[in-house]
């Protein structure tokens, strides 16, 4: 699982990871690319080798949470976002996650339960965190939490800088510089690194303040500690 501050480079960490895919000739599905309505099945999509899946999904709970739980016009509460995000997740898990997994597939996530913990609880209207730890999906994803669980280092007024030349990142509350220190704040707690280490996690940080060649460089180097042979 990759996760971190928007704005921190967890898009050069997940390239890094396909081009290790690549290069031991795995055959990879990527759930970005699913076109369909509902959410893929493993089942049907058995013949790969390692999957990369992301969340929010764009299928049934995830399309409603990028699509209208998101907006900023009228907001929607921390509250409902987390009912919504743990259901998305929960349906991710049983459809394709668990069975991957118990077919001895590789599963790389991009974002996750992680996520959920950092920014829910201080989002306007937010439950408190073991509410969302406790609810269903979420629960499941702490059940089978990742094996590794990388995170992206940056300052919160460096990944603002870095967000705002975007054009395709959103410049709403997630781009807030008072949010992006609590998001900084949170995921460098020693909470949220026992929590995930006492479900057997094994918390690596990778620091993204650098340049694209060093962040890139440092990330091959993780992946060829984690992810050891083809």
């Amino acid at each position: 699982m990759i996760d971190g501050i928007l704005g921190s480079g967890k898009s050069t960490i997940l390239k890094t990871i396909h081009e290790w895919a690549q290069t031991c000739e795995h055959k990879t599905f990527r759930l970005q690319d699913w076109t369909q309505a509902q959410p893929p099945r493993f089942e049907d999509i058995s013949e790969f080798d390692v999957y990369f899946t992301y969340e929010p999904t764009r299928t049934w709970i995830g399309g409603a949470i990028r699509y209208e739980l998101s907006r900023e016009d009228q907001p929607y509460a921390g509250e409902e976002l987390a009912h919504a995000f743990a259901l998305d997740r929960q349906i991710m898990y049983r459809r394709l996650i668990l069975p991957a997994l118990n077919a001895g597939k590789t599963i790389i996530q991009d974002r996750g339960v992680s996520t959920s913990l950092v920014y829910q609880p201080v989002m306007p209207g937010g439950l408190p965190l073991e509410a969302v730890m406790n609810l269903p999906g979420n629960r499941l994803a702490l059940k089978h939490a990742p094996h590794a669980l990388i995170l992206t280092r940056i300052s919160a007024e460096a990944a603002r800088e870095r967000i705002l030349k975007r054009d395709d990142e959103s410049k709403g509350v997630f781009a807030d510089l008072a949010f992006l220190k609590k998001q900084e704040e949170r995921f460098s707690s020693d909470w949220f690194k026992d929590l995930f280490t006492s479900h057997g996690t094994q918390v690596l940080e990778l620091d993204t303040s650098g340049s694209l060649e060093e962040t890139q460089k440092q990330a091959t180097q993780l992946i060829n500690h984690l992810l050891t042979t083809c």
